[in-house]
């Protein structure tokens, strides 16, 4: 005789297979957690080993530059440690605006038009109707909000009596907070910030120079701007809601949607200018460890001989780097521009030293996360940087240092990128929209350029030969492959560089007999490139 649990298990065997089989249940779609760094250049933990990083000028002993690179940002290696590095990621325009405009529409600066920041993208012709990224996945079910330097500039004001909707938080965002960026005092702080600014400053210079000031500050990094950014961002994604005083002193309050997926941004303004640091950072890298003397100057003055004349007119007696060598003669003597060199570049890694613990804040809090199994985390810079090489302080030039950007994807459902690998594949920053747009599980619009990195996040040892586009101003250009960079201008110059011999780019080989079958390939590389169709499947 069956015992009464026999027939209940054999009644409720009946009615499971008798029940009809329900769907498999779809996967919830991914949060993004989207963090610009503007000005980053490969001065740091990740890429600082990198064959074109002039950071092997500047310390020539591989063992101090190892310690230096340790220093620099260990928060970023820690997080390079779990995510996927993107080593030769480029973008499509060395300058701020131009850079996120093309990024985050999708267009690319050559089909757009748009080459500098002086007013906003939308009051383009090309790009007044573009669906933004976050506008997109706002229009697919998606929680769209940020803060700090995401687009150009992270509020909106009157701009030439033109009001300007800089972070586009009207079309783009469900939520967006106007706050200021950077390593000043935030608004809530209410302190009077003290600042011992170095005597290599001239303020009294043109007014991008007076942008342009470099030292120590005393203000507490917990009430700079950048770190109460994070910290709300943090705190934002770990409770699912979160306050903030806003740059009009109005409290703000977000709250992330229980049901619904999330795309949430926050741009770091450092280590963009000014270089304000506190004196901790600039203790990280004595003066006393570089080799920025006379020699290095005389090798930076001599590389730039074989340039064209575009090319070589940037470099002249007026730009920033050159006008600060004149300024610290005057101030100090004959060395003085030498002191003047290494004191800006000091303040320049303190300030990516100051920045890393930034994004360390907020990744570490975004970890602790409910939703962290189902975040991807994107960490990009909009470009790189010069310091010095080149003759030039900045960016907005064609060559490998202005160009050359951070990129690192960590997504948990993936092992490629959540496991602490690299990829020497190049990438460009316009591969973001479609790459996000992908991991959404969205279809993709057809204005959208640029290539879908999924593939490389499954498999980071994925052979994939393609060229990347840069361009500066109209008819300017450069496409870098793997081992070259060739660069056409407008008035018909051009460069070419053997990245693998000369990743420092000192020899210009464009003209030669030797090279004369490559630098025709190259030029049609380059045609290819900026007559490709969107939306490539």
């Amino acid at each position: 005789m069956l015992s009464h649990s026999s027939v209940g298990f054999i009644v409720l065997l009946a009615i499971v297979l008798s029940a009809p089989l329900l769907p498999a249940q779809e996967p919830a779609p991914p949060n993004f957690l989207f963090i610009a760094v503007d000005d980053l250049n490969a001065y740091n933990s990740v890429l600082g080993d990198h064959p074109n990083n002039f950071l092997r000028m500047v310390y020539k002993d591989p063992a101090v530059r190892q310690k230096v690179v340790e220093r620099l940002t260990p928060n970023l290696k820690r997080f390079a440690g779990r995510a996927l590095t993107f080593r030769n990621a480029y973008t499509p325009y060395p300058l701020c605006g131009p850079s996120r405009t093309a990024l985050l529409t999708g267009v690319p600066p050559h089909v757009s038009g748009y080459y500098d920041h002086r007013k906003h993208f939308r009051h383009s012709a090309s790009l007044a109707q573009t669906t933004t990224l976050p506008e997109y996945l706002k229009e697919q079910g998606y929680y769209t909000a940020g803060l700090g330097k995401i687009f150009h500039k992270g509020h909106s004001h009157l701009d030439r009596e033109v009001f300007s909707d800089w972070p586009d938080r009207l079309f783009s965002w469900s939520d967006w907070v106007e706050v200021h960026a950077g390593t000043g005092a935030t608004k809530a702080a209410n302190v009077r910030e003290k600042q011992k600014i170095s005597k290599f400053w001239e303020p009294q210079g043109r007014s991008e120079f007076h942008y342009s000031r470099f030292g120590v500050t005393e203000l507490p990094r917990e009430l700079s701007n950048d770190y109460v950014n994070a910290d709300f961002t943090g705190k934002l994604l770990i409770e699912g809601k979160a306050s903030i005083v806003d740059m009009h002193g109005k409290k703000r309050t977000l709250q992330l949607p229980a049901e619904q997926p999330f795309f949430l941004a926050c741009g770091f303004f450092a280590p963009h200018l000014p270089w304000v640091a506190n004196q901790k950072y600039f203790d990280l890298f004595p003066e006393s460890e570089m080799d920025i003397d006379r020699e290095l100057l005389e090798w930076v003055l001599e590389d730039l001989k074989d340039l064209p004349n575009w090319s070589r007119n940037r470099t002249g007696p007026d730009n920033i780097f050159r006008e600060m060598l004149a300024y610290g003669i005057e101030q100090v003597g004959p060395d003085g521009d030498l002191a003047a060199w290494r004191e800006f570049f000091r303040s320049y890694l303190a300030t990516i030293a100051y920045s890393d613990e930034n994004i360390g804040h907020l990744l570490d809090l975004a970890a602790q996360s409910p939703r962290a199994n189902n975040t991807i985390i994107i960490l990009w810079s909009d470009h790189g940087y010069h310091i010095g090489d080149k003759a030039r302080e900045g960016k907005i030039t064609l060559w490998d240092a202005a160009n050359h950007c951070n990129l690192m994807i960590f997504d948990p459902s993936r092992k490629g990128a959540s496991s602490g690998q690299a990829t020497e594949i190049l990438a460009s920053l316009q591969d973001l929209y479609p790459t996000v747009v992908s991991l959404a599980g969205l279809p993709r619009p057809d204005h959208v350029h640029g290539d879908d990195l999924t593939p490389l996040l499954e498999n980071p040892a994925l052979q994939w030969e393609r060229p990347i586009l840069n361009t500066f101003l109209e008819g300017n250009h450069a496409v870098r492959t793997d081992r070259y960079r060739y660069i056409r201008y407008r008035d018909g110059g051009e460069e070419l560089y053997d990245l693998q011999e000369d990743p420092l780019e000192e020899s210009n080989l464009a003209g030669q007999a030797k090279v004369t079958e490559l630098q025709a390939t190259l030029a049609r590389q380059l045609d290819e490139l900026l007559t490709r169709k969107s939306s490539r499947k």
